[in-house]
């Protein structure tokens, strides 16, 4: 009896006897052991591939992964490139490039340059950026004049000098997060507020930035957040 050689073939068997040149086709049901995951076929437009997305029921497939599940979109890989460029090391971008895939960063390469160029302007290194954006999810996303710009020109209605700005933001990453009141006196973020004021620390006139940090309608007495209360 003649060898026979199989393989598969779409849904049914094919096998193929050495002697002979016509294939048997036996068409027969398959019943898959991998019913947990569900295939899409999904066609693309001519001039693009087309791309099997697999996912388990109920997940929600990756956003990025509608043309290519292995390539960045372009948007992303342009801030990636960006970043790299600036020296940035590369687990810190891998976590920007995390975040803005997650949903939890909206920013694109012109927004994030924006961001960095302002805050290099104000007197920040870009390691020291690069440590703010990893505490700050929303930090390369924000509008450089509609919300650092506000905050930095409060700092300095406080009275912060120009030097002691830099120092001041990297200590409080999360401070470009919230926004002027309409007092002007505080920075808001739902119920949260913040406070700076310069106050002497000694007798030769050194002064230094205190920034509080309380919730607004709380008393200081009873649940405090910062030693002392903000200064009126």
């Amino acid at each position: 009896m003649a060898s026979l050689l199989c393989g598969h073939h779409g849904l049914g068997m094919v096998c193929r006897s050495r002697s002979q040149a016509t294939p048997l086709v036996k068409t027969h049901n398959v019943q898959s052991s991998r019913a947990s995951i569900i295939v899409r076929v999904t066609q693309q437009s001519p001039d693009t591939r087309t791309v099997v997305t697999k996912n388990t029921p109920g997940e929600l497939p990756l956003p990025w992964s509608e043309k290519d599940p292995y390539k960045l979109p372009l948007s992303i890989e342009k801030v990636q490139r960006m970043l790299f460029s600036l020296g940035w090391e590369k687990p810190w971008i891998e976590q920007i490039v995390d975040r803005i895939m997650k949903g939890m960063l909206r920013t694109t390469e012109e927004r994030a340059r924006g961001v960095i160029d302002y805050l290099v302007g104000v007197g920040l290194k870009q390691d020291e950026i690069c440590n703010m954006a990893s505490i700050s999810v929303v930090l390369l996303g924000l509008n450089p004049e509609t919300r650092l710009k506000t905050v930095v020109d409060y700092l300095k209605g406080r009275g912060v000098p120009d030097s002691g700005i830099p120092d001041l933001v990297l200590k409080h990453p999360r401070i470009f997060e919230y926004r002027v009141t309409e007092d002007g006196k505080n920075l808001k973020k739902g119920k949260a507020r913040i406070q700076v004021d310069v106050v002497p620390v000694s007798a030769n006139g050194e002064t230094a930035a205190a920034v509080n940090y309380f919730r607004e309608g709380a008393s200081f007495l009873e649940a405090p957040v910062s030693p002392v209360g903000p200064m009126s």
